[in-house]
């Protein structure tokens, strides 16, 4: 769901000295999940010459990151310089391609690209605060561990916790969900219903499983896995992954109900994601309830080849 944008309700491009066609910087709504502190928010530029230099202003400007994200190599960092009160930076890999900006601090910005021979194009942001009452989930290894890059058909393992910031002492038996969404730019395909894998029949014809791009599979805490069903297509996939306290804990665990009351209680997931189609693919994880994310997005990025 996007966020809150600026008082004219959309997302306000501008031209510069020159025609649109000479540079152009565009929201990728369809890659983005949330224009809030913290999130990833997609952008794609095209140009007719390069390098591109970007200016980014706003309200607090210490902590924003722009990274690259082309379609066949991981992404890098790009360096951003503080000149006369904005944040400066230069685009040399290319003349089109896709940024992944996150800002730390919620407020308006306003990021500017322009060629060489000073067109340029803009684009306005307004950026919400998220409500946190967990940290940003930390990864752990789970079967192999995650990896920045793996084959078609493989399987990358995580375990997930999230420490709690502000506990506000909610009654045993609060249900709080691991919610993910998968992003490729390329596109991604679902090949049916998947909430059948999660009905406990073995004999369910796995033909939806193997023709569906990604498909994530939680531990729900009784020695068998738990299917997200995807919702969206094309270039996003999210679901609600798996619930934590799990049913296990909650009819078991003693330990768990200790940990609760005396506010020392911590979510914990763990799964695994298998890739069945190449791309480049970035992985956001966080804790849900009813109304929304509670906690900051964990960030995964993985580049996915063929086997031939």
């Amino acid at each position: 769901m996007i966020a809150a944008l600026l008082a004219s309700g959309a997302l306000t491009s501008t031209e510069g000295n020159g025609s649109q066609e000479a540079i152009r910087l565009t929201m990728r709504e369809d890659l983005t999940v949330r224009t809030e502190s913290h999130w990833p928010v997609f952008m794609e530029f095209v140009s007719e010459n390069d390098p591109i230099e970007l200016t980014i202003d706003g309200a607090d400007l210490e902590e924003v990151e722009v990274r690259t994200f082309p379609l066949d190599s991981t992404s890098e960092r790009v360096e951003l310089n503080a000149k006369e009160g904005s944040l400066t930076g230069t685009i040399t890999d290319g003349r089109s391609g896709l940024l992944m900006v996150t800002f730390s601090e919620a407020g308006e910005y306003t990021v500017a690209a322009e060629t060489p021979d000073g067109e340029g194009t803009t684009v306005d942001l307004a950026i919400s605060e998220g409500s946190d009452l967990f940290s940003e989930p930390t990864l752990d290894e789970w079967i192999e561990g995650w990896r920045d890059s793996a084959h078609v058909g493989d399987e990358l393992g995580f375990a997930l916790t999230a420490p709690i910031d502000r506990w506000n002492g909610a009654d045993w038996g609060t249900y709080y969900n691991w919610t993910i969404s998968v992003i490729c730019p390329t596109g991604m395909r679902v090949g049916g219903n998947l909430s059948v894998y999660n009905t406990g029949d073995t004999r369910v014809d796995r033909s939806a499983l193997d023709s569906t791009s990604v498909v994530s599979a939680w531990q729900n805490g009784f020695n068998n896995v738990f299917y997200t069903i995807w919702q969206g297509d094309g270039t996003m996939l999210s679901g609600t992954a798996a619930m934590t306290p799990n049913g296990k804990e909650l009819t078991m665990g003693a330990g768990a109900f200790d940990d609760w009351i005396k506010g020392r209680w911590v979510p914990y997931g763990a799964g695994t994601l298998k890739f069945n189609d190449a791309g480049h693919y970035l992985v956001i994880v966080h804790l849900s309830n009813a109304d929304g994310p509670v906690s900051r997005p964990l960030v995964l990025e993985t580049l996915i080849t063929s086997n031939a």
